[in-house]
């Protein structure tokens, strides 16, 4: 039976980070919780869920992932976001892992829930990501704003057939928030990378992007929510463009 480190990383979840804490324990040994700053019951509910609770400074994303990662005990990690919630059937394959793992890292699927669903639609958005994993064979990097799980040469991964359910939406303001907080990262990403982008590519990234959150990412099975989210994350496609854009302007030499 091999021990498991659950970490995640928080600011002012209380609203959603319970519901997380509570499928998470089902299948955790340890439940490390790393947080950049909350001013609401963030930590209280942390604690109420026996978790370890760690303070460290916001940098961008994948420093916060690869701080937490750290600082837990067992080798192996499972990576979740505060509005990520295991679904029972994953739990259950979780379990069975522990008592015999038969690959050295898993990857599942991530649903987006949307207001009013109690569980993962059958079309719904989803994205599939290693997040179980042994990290003496892979690694949550601190590299790059994206937090993603880099395999080592050698690692064997499977598929799982339960899912991760993502309430990522709270609020429209909360949304947006998050997405303007994120674009600056990416653009200072993009400068790193000394990336290009097109007039023509900013002219027609949000209408392209919103045919794809759509149509190709099935919002329109979400009526109008699945609207205004579609809208949403287009807008923070041309966004960081934009800002891109911008900085050349703003730092014309």
């Amino acid at each position: 039976m091999v021990k498991l480190s659950v970490y995640i990383v928080t600011l002012n979840e209380e609203l959603r980070l319970d519901r997380t804490l509570k499928a998470a324990k089902q299948v955790a040994d340890e439940i490390v919780v790393v947080d950049s700053g909350s001013t609401d019951k963030t930590a209280e509910i942390a604690k109420k869920n026996g978790a370890k609770f760690l303070f460290h400074k916001w940098t961008k994303i994948s420093t916060q992932k690869h701080f937490a990662q750290n600082k837990c005990t067992n080798d192996w990690v499972l990576s979740l976001d505060a509005d990520e919630v295991l679904t029972p059937e994953l739990i259950e394959e979780i379990k069975a892992i522990k008592k015999a793992p038969t690959a050295d890292a898993y990857k599942f699927r991530i649903c987006d829930m949307l207001p009013g669903d109690e569980k993962p639609r059958f079309f719904a958005k989803t994205y599939n990501q290693v997040r179980l994993y042994d990290r003496r064979k892979a690694n949550m990097p601190d590299d790059l704003t994206h937090d993603r799980v880099v395999l080592g040469p050698d690692c064997r991964v499977i598929e799982l057939k339960g899912k991760v359910a993502h309430y990522s939406y709270v609020t429209l303001y909360q949304l947006w928030f998050k997405l303007n907080m994120f674009t600056d990262e990416l653009v200072q990403v993009a400068l790193k990378e000394n990336r290009k982008y097109s007039k023509l590519r900013l002219i027609t990234e949000f209408p392209r992007q919103f045919l794809v959150y759509y149509f190709i990412r099935r919002y329109f099975l979400y009526g109008l929510c699945g609207f205004w989210m579609a809208t949403s994350y287009a807008y923070f496609r041309f966004l960081k463009i934009a800002k891109w854009f911008e900085y050349q302007a703003l730092h014309k030499k």
